[in-house]
């Protein structure tokens, strides 16, 4: 009896409307709406202002209702994990990861993965934007450099190393920077970050940097640092292939920061399916150094 009336106000918090929680459950307004009242009853307290053009949570209903969404999330891994148990891997993941990263290196882990698991499918959005996991409704995210948000479960799966470099010929007219306050008289193609990070013996400082060309894509600035427009401060998996064949050299290299995190982060859920499990592992896997 506890959980009387709970699946119908979660879907009316979710949808907006009594009509709209009806339509998600297959039922009726009306049942939807006398179970809400039961609840209601029973607990001794209102969870939605109703108006009659406008349905929403009030304080008491955010609160009863967010603990209520966590137990539900956690019933469903819950009988998801039985299901795994009792025949193959089915279902979906919903995962979310930085873009080039995303592509270069966590769509061809999760290839690897359905090759195992045909009757996985698998949602992943590739955005440089950080996306609430649980509002998103994502198993899993891949994050990238500082530890994350503490209110998530974090995995460290590997390390990226930021990289400072420029092409042979631009380095030939400007010269070699011997201090990273030297980069004050070069051209630095900046991404996203305004200041580089450079390890000054023990010490991480931050050196500002300016130039003529900014860019929110790695591979972008990869093509201007190849056609000797200037300097640049990349992840390894940009430029490092560039290293043995001359194209690019280090600059700086004696400044390198220390790595970078990759973390593999969910929600702080007590169940956790067994798919969610096994994709952990390969993308664990696909992280290890060859």
């Amino acid at each position: 009896m506890n959980w009387r009336g709970v699946d119908e106000a979660v879907a009316v918090a979710e949808a907006g409307s009594f009509t709209a929680a009806a339509d998600m459950l297959n039922t009726t307004v009306a049942s939807v709406s006398r179970r809400i009242s039961e609840l209601e009853d029973r607990l001794g307290v209102k969870l939605f202002t109703r108006t009659t053009r406008h349905v929403s949570l009030n304080p008491d209903g955010e609160t009863y209702l967010a603990h209520c969404r966590d137990a539900l999330r956690m019933l469903n891994a819950a009988e998801d994990e039985l299901s795994d148990r009792q025949a193959g891997l089915t279902g979906q993941i919903r995962m979310t990861a930085a873009v080039e990263f995303g592509e270069r290196v966590i769509a061809p882990a999760i290839s690897t993965f359905q090759l195992l698991h045909t009757e996985v499918s698998i949602d992943l959005d590739l955005s440089n934007d950080r996306f609430d996991l649980i509002e998103g409704k994502y198993d899993l995210a891949v994050r990238l450099g500082e530890f994350p948000d503490s209110s998530l479960i974090a995995r460290k799966i590997g390390e990226r190393r930021l990289l400072a470099c420029a092409a042979p010929n631009y380095l030939k007219r400007f010269g070699h920077p011997n201090d990273p306050a030297e980069l004050r008289n070069h051209n630095c193609l900046r991404g996203s970050a305004r200041q580089w990070r450079f390890l000054h013996g023990s010490t991480l400082k931050s050196q500002h940097i300016t130039g003529n060309s900014r860019c929110n894509s790695g591979v972008a600035i990869t093509g201007m640092v190849l056609r000797g427009l200037g300097i640049a401060q990349l992840p390894d998996y940009y430029v490092e292939q560039h290293f043995p064949n001359g194209k690019l050299v280090p600059v700086l290299p004696s400044f390198e920061p220390e790595p970078e995190g990759i973390w593999i982060v969910r929600p702080d859920n007590r169940f956790v399916p067994r798919r969610v499990r096994e994709l952990i592992k390969v993308l664990t896997q696909e992280m290890k150094p060859t």
